[in-house]
């Protein structure tokens, strides 16, 4: 009994700690009527100074409110987490420009960010329409519909990224296999899944998501084995990662390593405790609490 609720356990962490990647985002707009201070603001942008950007585009659209300058100030409000705000500078510029791709692209992305997924299809669809090989709007249209719930559609969309996948950086394509394998996982198509996880490693050895997701689907299989490997591949790369090390302690906990499983999970507790993840925290604890328990139960019984 104690067994299938540790099995139990382990196949729900799995899928709740499941790492999506974040919409790819849009390039700054350029404007023909391109001045200094205009320039200034792109270069503010590309070097991350997000602040002295934004002021930078908000004295342009006080004086020249082009397409053009609102699409950037959408993505430097994206970048700030100003969802709302991006919303309405986007819209701005759709509406002087329908045919600002960059508009559509961070307008969508901050419709995904605030939980507005069907918002976020809208406008990754009209930009597919306007633009059939953006492999951008495939990718993050594909984010939305998993966030949906809706795996096969996102599975299609994220063929058609890969598909306009020409001369893309190989650690952008490797997100985009890792967000497939995740599809596949989610309709339990381990094969599937694996063959991503495994492309996305060929091609970013240093991506912990694909080891740690990786992972996930080896413990679904019961290969415990290799569950650990993937995960303490993804805990070199990142020591922060508390579901890595909860996952590895379940991992340990399955194939009778029962102190190394203890040890991961009073550590993952620790790290839950300090990301401020209070429910993951309580239930570690108490998992905890439980496989102790039920060793002593053990001890008396042997």
């Amino acid at each position: 009994m104690a067994q299938s609720l540790y099995r139990r356990l382990i196949v729900c962490f799995a899928i709740l700690s499941l790492m999506v990647l974040m919409p790819m985002r849009a390039a700054w707009a350029s404007d023909q009527s391109d001045s200094g201070l205009f320039s200034q603001g792109v270069q503010a942008t590309q070097a991350g100074h997000y602040s002295e950007a934004f002021a930078i585009f908000t004295q342009v659209i006080q004086t020249n409110p082009t397409a053009a300058a609102y699409a950037n100030r959408c993505l430097i409000e994206v970048e700030l987490s100003q969802y709302q705000a991006a919303i309405a500078d986007c819209s701005k510029a759709i509406e002087q420009q329908p045919d600002q791709f960059e508009a559509w692209i961070n307008r969508g992305i901050a419709h995904y960010r605030i939980g507005e997924y069907q918002a976020a299809i809208a406008d990754a669809t009209v930009l597919i329409q306007k633009q059939s090989h953006d492999l951008r709007a495939y990718f993050n249209r594909g984010l939305a519909e998993a966030a949906l719930g809706q795996p096969q559609q996102a599975i299609s969309d994220y063929n058609q990224a890969l598909a306009n996948a020409n001369q893309v950086e190989p650690a952008s394509l490797a997100e985009i296999y890792i967000d497939r394998g995740l599809a596949h996982f989610s309709i339990t198509e381990h094969t599937n899944a694996i063959a991503d996880f495994d492309t996305a490693v060929r091609l970013d050895a240093q991506n912990e998501r694909a080891y740690f997701n990786r992972g996930c689907v080896k413990g679904q299989q019961g290969n415990y084995t290799a569950a650990i490997e993937n995960f303490t591949q993804a805990l070199a790369l990142n020591p922060s990662h508390a579901d890595a090390l909860f996952d590895r302690g379940m991992a340990y906990y399955q194939s009778s390593h029962k102190p190394q499983a203890i040890a991961d999970l009073q550590q993952a507790a620790e790290l839950f405790l300090r990301q401020n993840r209070a429910i993951a925290h309580a239930r570690t604890v108490d998992l905890i609490q439980q496989m102790q328990q039920f060793q002593v139960i053990e001890t008396n019984w042997g």
